[in-house]
Parts: C-alpha cells; sequence; structure tokens
C-alpha cells in the first residue's frame, strides 16, 4: 500500500509540476466610500484543488488517516486555511469540486420559487422545526447574537429577506417548481462531499489527525441545514430605521458554505486603530477596531466562513466572524439570492473545545442544544 501511495503522490507532482493550478490568491474590495488604508483589509482565496486531487491520487478518501506525505503544495494550502480562519474565519474557496452546473441549476430554480410562484404556493411550503418557508419580516438574525454564546445582540428590525429551508432528509416540502427538489438535493450533497475536505484541512492545520471530526459527521443531521437566502428589491419599499438585508450575526453550525450570486454580504475584519477611526458608523464593527468590509463575489468560488460551533471545537483558534448583508444601492431595484449550506454534526454530539487544543475556554453542551437556542432567539417577535 506504501508503494502504491508514493506512486500515486509521484504522478501527482508530476501533473503539479507540468501545469499546476494556482493558490493563495488574495483579492481586494474597496468600495468607494473606504478610504485607502481601509481598502487594505481583505478576504483571502484559496486554491484546494490540489489538495482534493492529491487525495484522489493516493487513493484515500474520507474518513481517513494515512502515511502518504503531503506534497509541499498541499502542505501550503493547509497552512493558508489555518491562517484564513485564524484571521477573520472567511475565505473564498476555490477548485472546491463542486460542479458549476449544480450551482447553476439550484439558483436558476431557487429564483423561480421566490419570483414565479404565488403567495399562496410558498405559504404551503411553511414548516417547523426550522425548516420550511418564512416570508420577509419573519426573522430577525441579529437577536441571535454576535458572540457564540449569544450573550452580545444588536438590536435590529426583522430581516428584510425570506428563506426556505431544506434538510434533504425526505421530509421537505414538495416545491411547486418543478425540478427544484432535485437540484436542492444535488447541491446539499455536493456541497457536504467539499465539507468532508474542509474539516480535513481544519484538522491538519491544527495539527491534529485527518479524520478527528469525521464521526460526529457521518450519516444524516438536521444540522445540515441548505437555506435559499431571497432578498427582494427594495425598489418603492425601502428599509425600515435600521433594517438590512440581514442583520449583524455568527453563524450556528460548524461551516457554512455560501454560492453567492451578487455583492451584498459584509464581514466584519480586524484592522488598525486608524482605519477604525476613518470608517463611518455604519462600516464600524461590533468589536473595537474591526470593520465590516465587502465579500464580494468571486467567479467559481464558494464563499466559507468558520461558524460557532468550529470556534468553540478548536478552542477560539479559529473565527466564527461576524457578518451581514447590506441594503443595495438606491438605484440597484435588483433582488440578491444566495444558496446557503449550513454544516454540522449529529445533534448529539458533544460541543466543546478539543483536549489537545488546552484548557476549554467553553462549557460543555450538545450540537442540537446550541443551534435550538439560536433559532429561537431568532424568531421575530
Amino acid at each position: 500500500m506504501r508503494t502504491a501511495h508514493c506512486c500515486a503522490a509521484a504522478l501527482f507532482l508530476a501533473a503539479q509540476s507540468a501545469g499546476a493550478a494556482s493558490s493563495g490568491h488574495e483579492f481586494f474590495h474597496p468600495v468607494n466610500t473606504l478610504s485607502p488604508r481601509q481598502r487594505e483589509e481583505k478576504i483571502p482565496a484559496i486554491d484546494i484543488g490540489p489538495y482534493i486531487r492529491w487525495r484522489e491520487a493516493v487513493g484515500r478518501f474520507w474518513p481517513h488517516d494515512g502515511d502518504a506525505p503531503l506534497p509541499d503544495v498541499c502542505e501550503e494550502i493547509v497552512k493558508q486555511w489555518g491562517d484564513a480562519f485564524r484571521k477573520c474565519g472567511f475565505c473564498q474557496v476555490l477548485g472546491h469540486g463542486v460542479p458549476d452546473d449544480v450551482v447553476a441549476k439550484a439558483r436558476e430554480l431557487g429564483r423561480d420559487f421566490f419570483e414565479a410562484t404565488t403567495d399562496a404556493e410558498r405559504e404551503a411550503c411553511a414548516g417547523d422545526g426550522g425548516r420550511g418557508y418564512k416570508g420577509v419580516g419573519a426573522v430577525a438574525v441579529a437577536a441571535s447574537g454576535v458572540t457564540a454564546d449569544g450573550a452580545s445582540t444588536i438590536k435590529r428590525p426583522p430581516d428584510y429577506a425570506s428563506e426556505f429551508v431544506f434538510l434533504g432528509d425526505g421530509d421537505d416540502a414538495q416545491l411547486p417548481v418543478p425540478g427544484l427538489n432535485d437540484a436542492l438535493r444535488d447541491y446539499f450533497g455536493a456541497c457536504r462531499r467539499a465539507n468532508e475536505c474542509f474539516l480535513e484541512l481544519t484538522a491538519r492545520a491544527l495539527r491534529l489527525e485527518p479524520s478527528t471530526f469525521a464521526g460526529d459527521f457521518e450519516g444524516d443531521s438536521w444540522l445540515n441545514r441548505l437555506r435559499l437566502a431571497y432578498y427582494p428589491s427594495q425598489a418603492g419599499k425601502p428599509p425600515g430605521t435600521r433594517q438590512l438585508r440581514y442583520g449583524e450575526h455568527t453563524d450556528w453550525q460548524c461551516f457554512t458554505i455560501v454560492a453567492q450570486d451578487k455583492q451584498g454580504l459584509e464581514v466584519e475584519v480586524p484592522c488598525s486603530a486608524e482605519a477604525y477611526g476613518e470608517a463611518s458608523e455604519d462600516r464600524r464593527g461590533s468589536r473595537e477596531n474591526s470593520m465590516f468590509v465587502p465579500c464580494t463575489p468571486v467567479p467559481g468560488a464558494l464563499t466559507v466562513n468558520a461558524g460557532d460551533q468550529i470556534q468553540i471545537l478548536t478552542n477560539g483558534l479559529f473565527r466564527s466572524c461576524v457578518h451581514r448583508v447590506a441594503n443595495p444601492d438606491p438605484s440597484d431595484a435588483t433582488a440578491r439570492l444566495s444558496l446557503v449550506l449550513f454544516t454540522g454534526p449529529r445533534p448529539d454530539a458533544r460541543l466543546a473545545p478539543l483536549a489537545a487544543l488546552g484548557p476549554p475556554k467553553w462549557a460543555p453542551t450538545t450540537s442540537g442544544d446550541h443551534v435550538r437556542a439560536k433559532i429561537a432567539a431568532a424568531a421575530a417577535e
């Protein structure tokens, strides 16, 4: 077996030297209201394609620990992954393995659900337990908190967004758009497979066994939740005072995987005291010396961020970053749709810092209890 690994790794390295995909990009996202100093803040982009191809080349698939050494290009990807989630908790992931046509089909039919059906048809898809359709004003996500324990919140009106939450467990509503259930199932499955790689990269970045997270993430779990987040046009219907398309919050589960279709997502990143001082009040973050910067969609990339449970499991080494969806410019009359997969382990999985990562900073609970509390807090009153 070691010989097979070495041969496969040699073939992989030969392919890389013949024409490797680039990695470690960083994309600047300035907007007109930012000063030159503030434009220095950026969301990293990482091409993990070489790592995925290496895994395939050595013939080892999730879950696995093995003795095949990582090539240098993969070691660099692991380093970039760790750096990105330690610093700001967000990155743009290229080479993720989710087919473009799967994303496109889910997006096209998902938009039809919100724009080509009647109110009555959508309302018939409402559910309970955090699944199904909710109209504009049903959620006020800022109330769920901007810290992993939910102790700190920001006061906002209900969000200017509607949603459909798909759990992929066979009990989802049969949607009134032909082919949409299948398209969501395909996107859901492809992103879950990508998440296996994200968890493995996380374990490697923390110098843990690659399969550290495997057991708790196997099989179905209602903590894997695909949210079609639809932000309708605000033309003729401006938002209320302090109302956003989606308020400031951290995500509640592990990694969140997002296919964006247009600008709107903003991420709170650390910044210098000088940049913080120059920022307008609405651009400043929820913490001192932090600010919100646009997370502009990158062609072919999925936006990935760490949620509360990744921060807790890593004992704070990886950041669950505050983010929001801003209102569009008044001249922009278009709607926005994001395909958002929240990933999580079994609901009964113990949620506490891993013992290898030092004295625990959080008290133990379960993954399911953590999310139930957040869902209840985010329900608009």
